[in-house]
């Protein structure tokens, strides 16, 4: 688990540098490095595989709490034109409404979700989800119930992936990532994300996915 932890942690590194505080919030979300924390706020029914229990119960996921005292339960992730929403343990279940469980309260399973699959984040709805039947816990990403796709092998290179963006956005662009008169991306931010991404991922196709995924 050490290349998960070396990936987090410098995740962090990058989530705490970069983010910006807002006058909306009394409290910044945060995550940090907690060892063997407690995961029973973890709802039995998300299956957790070796990674994501790492995960979990070494790092303290914490929403922000707005100045009217209310606390949200995901930590925000500016990627320049849109916001990545990770959840807290004790979010899990709810953010597999929707996907894993349909209809109701009460909820079903949906037959065509499988159940392996946990969304631990997002972006626009758009679910980021995890295969935890599978070695190294890769990461696929969906829009909304379409079809899903890789993003990455495993669970440490997904959070490698998520540094290399906000360091090339904030270090190297300065945040400014929109063409000011099309209001496109810019194609130099595109080209540059890629080959660093491509270092992290080492998969051309899920880099393709996780470019379009997040800025297609």
């Amino acid at each position: 688990m050490e290349e998960l932890k070396e990936s987090v942690v410098n995740f962090i590194n990058n989530y705490s540098k970069y983010k910006v505080a807002l006058d909306l919030f009394q409290k910044e979300a945060e995550i940090v490095y907690l060892l063997n924390k407690s995961i029973e706020e973890i709802s039995s029914h998300i299956p957790l595989s070796p990674e994501l229990e790492f995960f979990y119960s070494n790092f303290k996921i914490s929403g922000p709490i707005r100045k009217d005292g209310y606390e949200l339960k995901n930590v925000n992730i500016d990627i320049g034109n849109a916001t990545i929403y990770l959840s807290e343990p004790a979010n899990l279940y709810n953010r597999q409404l929707g996907f894993r469980w349909i209809g109701g309260p009460p909820y079903k399973e949906d037959p065509r979700w499988n159940q392996s699959w946990v969304v631990i984040a997002d972006k626009d709805d758009d679910p980021i989800i995890v295969d935890t039947s599978q070695r190294n816990s890769p990461v696929l990403a969906s829009y909304e119930t379409s079809e899903v796709f890789y993003i990455s092998d495993s669970l440490h290179r997904f959070f490698e992936a998520i540094s290399v963006v906000l360091e090339v956005i904030y270090k190297n662009f300065s945040g400014e990532i929109m063409d000011p008169e099309t209001f496109d991306i810019k194609n130099d931010f595109i080209a540059v994300l890629e080959e660093e991404l491509i270092k992290v991922l080492n998969n051309e196709e899920h880099v393709s996915n996780f470019m379009n995924y997040l800025y297609g």
